[in-house]
């Protein structure tokens, strides 16, 4: 019997909208073309047009997100701003620093939605008295998510969230699995982890000893090496899923 089921957010409670082709590089566009006209906007003299703005920006991004999931850094959005703008001769004051972060991410909120079947789950997990935990890899300020997490109603089911550039641990590394396995006082195969990332995710998860439930996804395609131990479209199966394999305990 579990005691625990933990999500990611992106991609697993949280659909964000993708234009194009739903390339990471055109998701990331529209916010750094905010965050571009934001510093255009403040009277900023910037040494590089916008396409040359952004692309220098997302490579930054790119780099620093490797860096963050490989363990070597942390990765928040103030700092990764603050360092996009030196390489162009700005310095940003903190207020600046906070308001710039707010113009990059609202366009990146726009539309956000919960995934199908994601407040379902999460109130008949709760009402089965499980602990319910939310880990997500991000350089948003915390702040941000758990206001849209509120919007659409999925905030008060989550007794404990954890967002990797707030804490200063990524996954797929073990410490941020364990600590919030350590909040919640269960053992690793007490709880199972619910994620698109088959890197991050299911591999993380599996390698802290919990079991992992993949949300198929088209953006992260499952390699071959990473097994998750179940399978499904969308938050909405996981109950129909555990009950099925007889891991939850009763209302």
């Amino acid at each position: 019997m579990i005691r625990a089921v933990i999500f990611d957010m992106g991609g697993t409670l949280l659909r964000y909208v993708r234009p194009g082709n739903g390339a990471w590089r055109e998701f990331e566009e529209r916010g750094i073309r905010g965050l571009y006209r934001y510093l255009v906007a403040q009277g900023h003299p910037m040494t590089a047009g916008e396409e040359a703005f952004v692309a220098h920006m997302f490579e930054r991004l790119a780099q620093g997100w490797e860096q963050a999931t490989g363990g070597h850094i942390n990765l928040r959005a103030v700092d990764w701003i603050a360092t996009g703008a030196a390489d162009h001769n700005l310095t940003l004051t903190e207020s600046a620093l906070i308001e710039a972060v707010h113009h990059y991410a609202r366009p990146l909120r726009d539309g956000v939605s919960a995934m199908p079947g994601a407040a379902a789950a999460l109130a008949e997990l709760r009402a089965r008295g499980l602990h319910i935990g939310l880990i997500s890899n991000t350089i948003w300020p915390g702040d941000l998510h758990r206001d849209d997490l509120m919007a659409l109603g999925l905030w008060s089911y989550i007794d404990y969230a954890v967002f990797s550039g707030d804490l200063g641990i990524w996954k797929p590394r073990p410490q941020i699995f364990l600590h919030v396995l350590e909040h919640f006082g269960v053992s690793p195969t007490e709880a199972i982890f619910v994620g698109d990332s088959p890197k991050e995710d299911i591999r993380g998860a599996q390698q802290t000893g919990m079991r992992a439930i993949w949300v198929r996804s088209p953006e992260f395609p499952l390699p071959p090496d990473i097994h998750p131990d179940a399978i499904i479209e969308n938050p909405g199966e996981v109950v129909p899923l555990l009950e099925a394999s007889g891991q939850l305990p009763p209302r």
